[in-house]
């Protein structure tokens, strides 16, 4: 197996993955320690739904924007990242059923100049077109007609208002080769 540099992986089985899907559903506490800050980020056969924890309650876009957003479920999503600073647990339909991995960082240590060190980039969210604001929601589109509703307040602006996601890579080097290339990647906040 690969060596990711700086991170700490953990597979999750079906029962562990369902235990998150229901933490995101039903609320109560995290199946793991996620820190401050957490967010939601679901990909289902109908639609894309985002939200972010307050205390031990999710706000999912499904409840301000049911016409936009689908309610998680077990039968209807494809892939769920629930993320902070502090980890990510992504959770995958197969047709098994859910499956998963949790990504967090090693404890610091004296990464430096290494080739291999993680690296954050960030990636600028559709929203090319501010629509309705509910519940600490805004809606968003962008011209080809795609729509989501992030749980941040959105104003018209330049592109350098417009918010961002911020992305963590790991890499992991071929002793033989030497060469480092990019093994995982996780989601980290939005700004």
């Amino acid at each position: 197996m690969t060596r990711i540099a700086s991170c700490q992986l953990h597979q999750l089985d079906e029962v562990a993955s369902r235990s998150w899907l229901v933490f995101v559903v039903r609320g109560g506490p995290a199946p793991a320690a996620l820190g401050d800050r957490a967010w939601l980020l679901c990909h289902c056969d109908d639609g894309v739904t985002w939200g972010r924890l307050d205390g031990e309650e999710w706000q999912l876009g499904s409840s301000c924007f049911p016409d936009l957003c689908p309610v998680p479920s077990e039968s209807n999503v494809l892939e769920m990242r629930v993320f902070s600073p502090a980890a990510e647990v992504l959770i995958w339909r197969t047709e098994n059923g859910l499956c998963g991995r949790m990504l967090r960082d090693a404890e610091p240590g004296d990464a430096g100049e290494q080739p291999d060190r993680p690296d954050d980039e960030e990636r600028l969210l559709l929203a090319s077109r501010v629509g309705e604001h509910r519940e600490g929601f805004t809606r968003l589109g962008d011209g080809s007609g795609a729509e989501q509703a992030l749980r941040l307040r959105v104003t018209e602006g330049p592109s350098s208002s417009w918010p961002r996601l911020r992305v963590r890579h790991y890499f992991a080097r071929d002793d033989r080769t030497g060469c480092v290339r990019v093994v995982a990647t996780r989601l980290v906040e939005v700004t």
